[in-house]
């Protein structure tokens, strides 16, 4: 399928694992003749980093494997990898930098600095790269303590002040809730951590929102970096909490400013559209400000089109939703498998128990869950709900992600949620973790745990007042109009399509033509038309056998402008809009 898109070329690449290329790519960057390709941690985590690509004729790229920048072992890349260039008295020349994140089921490290942050890169020329720093990051760990590795990274972005003539790098720390690190980066080199305290969940950003109760999930994903005037505007996707503008002129600590930040509507826009009240999942991924500043598309990643949701069906708590988290290698509550019944309650089901059937109620502690799973099958039990101890690390009201195996659906839920299912009286938050589980045998309330059908993860646009004197009052941002490709929002292309969820934009930098570019993921490569009027589709692309784009970039090759799009499972492919 092609419409209103040019394909110019496309390169496969090389994996040096020898492993194939299923889910192999991750994000396009690009300098000068060159593009690079971040290697994930599919099919295989093995010789993961970056692929060099030759785009100098956009017509017939090619792979430069020679070139192949390699990370650590039990490291992959993958979102937010980056060119800059860059001149002072440190460093002249382009540096390509990635972040790392481990490698599911890696051993623990044996030695320092093999872990986490980013690897610095000089690709002034980008046939010989040479690595400059290796895990650059956050080496304290959520205490505040000093640790021997950097904590994992899941995107980065560089910029240089043009007013201090400092370069900085801005890390997402998944280990810590002050989720943006930012680093000095004027010396390539040897970087310098300079703000660790950014939690834009508390004072003064406070950008989580309260209602719909479901957006409890607010952490940083992603951001650019942008002069505006006088200042330096950082974008940042806070997941659940929304798209968040921040003043980072100054990105010391107590200097940063919040300009602006979104909140999501209490209904789901294109589910509203279908006539489906459901409430937003959140997931504010990516975004790009428009040429002028006054436009902010951003995306929302969801790769489930289906929702889990849990209610107490009986008892003095009947109707009281709650969340509930599949084991990790366990049937996932979907549209085929669901929970529902009043569950006996087990105990710890640490030691064998008696024959049963249906669901049963486990309290957390005493052994290991995959202990707690294989007890409630030996005894004939088809599912299982565990609910958190007392006392438990970090809170009893904390949710956990249960390393199990096996082929019964098993959900954790907080302790409250046990509780309640218990029919304990008078328990509430607050409370729970100061009262006590009743014996096990003791009698249960009914529930519901299934999966309803809510679309994949679309567009959003939205206008924003951005102000570029120094100092200048908080600004805003409003949405006007969201976007999806009609087959992620129906329910016959929940499976066996791929997946049809937007992943990230990039938005044409001439002011005049208000076009994004889109990587839709199964979805294909999208081109929209952006403005007043909303958001509007002028051009698509699916190849032949179909496509898995994640990342895509506006780039110059020779005085002509091109998109570069990384396809998961093949490579590089360079676009022009179709004319």
């Amino acid at each position: 399928m092609s419409r209103g898109v040019d394909l110019i070329g496309k390169a496969k690449v090389t994996n040096p694992a020898g492993t194939g290329n299923q889910g192999r790519v991750a994000d396009v960057s690009a300098y000068g003749d060159h593009a690079f390709l971040t290697a994930f941690r599919e099919p295989t985590c093995e010789r993961a980093g970056a692929h060099v690509m030759n785009i100098a004729n956009p017509s017939k790229p090619y792979e430069v494997t020679s070139a192949f920048m390699e990370t650590t072992p039990n490291n992959y890349a993958g979102e937010g990898s980056q060119t800059l260039r860059v001149k002072n008295k440190n460093f002249d020349g382009v540096l390509f930098i990635h972040q790392n994140e481990t490698c599911p089921g890696a051993p623990a490290p044996t030695e320092p600095r093999t872990r986490g942050g980013i690897n610095i890169w000089d690709v002034s020329d980008a046939t010989k790269p040479e690595l400059l720093v290796k895990h650059a990051g956050d080496y304290t760990d959520p205490e505040g303590a000093d640790d021997d590795q950097a904590n994992q990274t899941h995107s980065a972005f560089a910029w240089t002040n043009t007013f201090d003539g400092r370069t900085y790098v801005v890390l997402v720390d998944d280990e810590e809730t002050t989720d943006l690190d930012i680093l000095d980066i004027t010396d390539p080199a040897n970087p310098v951590l300079v703000n660790d305290t950014l939690d834009l969940n508390a004072a003064p950003f406070n950008v989580s929102q309260d209602s719909p109760p479901n957006l409890t999930s607010s952490f940083s994903h992603d951001m650019v970096v942008k002069r505006i005037g006088e200042r330096y505007v950082m974008n940042v996707n806070y997941w659940d909490g929304g798209y968040v503008l921040l003043d980072v002129t100054d990105p010391r600590p107590d200097n940063v400013k919040l300009i602006a930040e979104s909140d999501y509507a209490q209904l789901d826009e294109q589910r509203l559209l279908r006539g489906h009240k459901i409430s937003p999942e959140g997931n504010g991924h990516q975004s790009e400000l428009s040429p002028d500043n006054t436009f902010l598309i951003g995306t929302d990643e969801d790769f489930n089109p289906y929702r889990v949701t849990a209610t107490i069906t009986s008892g003095p708590y009947q109707g009281t939703g709650f969340t509930a988290v599949s084991a990790s290698d366990t049937p996932p509550v979907d549209a085929d498998t669901s929970i529902t019944g009043t569950p006996a309650f087990v105990g710890t089901a640490c030691a064998a128990l008696p024959a049963g059937s249906g669901v049963a109620l486990i309290e957390r502690g005493g052994c290991n869950f995959q202990v707690k799973f294989d007890t409630i099958k030996a005894a004939g039990y088809s599912a299982g709900i565990v609910f958190n101890s007392q006392p438990a690390v970090p809170s009893c009201q904390g949710l956990v992600n249960m390393l199990v195996e096996g082929d019964l659906p098993f959900v954790f839920v907080d302790r409250l949620t046990g509780l309640r299912l218990l029919q304990v009286p008078g328990v509430t938050a607050e409370n729970s973790c100061d009262t006590a589980t009743p014996a096990a045998g003791a009698a249960s309330a009914s529930a519901t745990i299934e999966a309803i059908f809510d679309g994949w993860g679309y567009i959003r646009l939205f206008k924003t007042k951005i102000r570029g004197d120094a100092g200048a009052p908080p600004g805003s941002i409003e949405q006007t109009d969201t976007f999806a490709i009609p087959e992620s929002q129906d329910p016959k292309y929940a499976t066996g399509f791929g997946d049809l969820s937007v992943h990230e934009v990039a938005v044409d930098p001439n002011p005049d033509r208000r076009l994004v570019y889109v990587s839709y993921y199964a979805g294909g490569f999208r081109i929209l038309k952006y403005g007043d009027k909303g958001l509007k589709e002028v051009g698509a692309f699916i190849d032949k056998g179909g496509n898995n784009f994640w990342g895509v970039e506006v780039h110059n090759i020779r005085g002509k402008q091109y998109v570069l799009a990384s396809d998961r499972d093949f490579g590089l492919y360079i676009f022009r809009p179709g004319r």
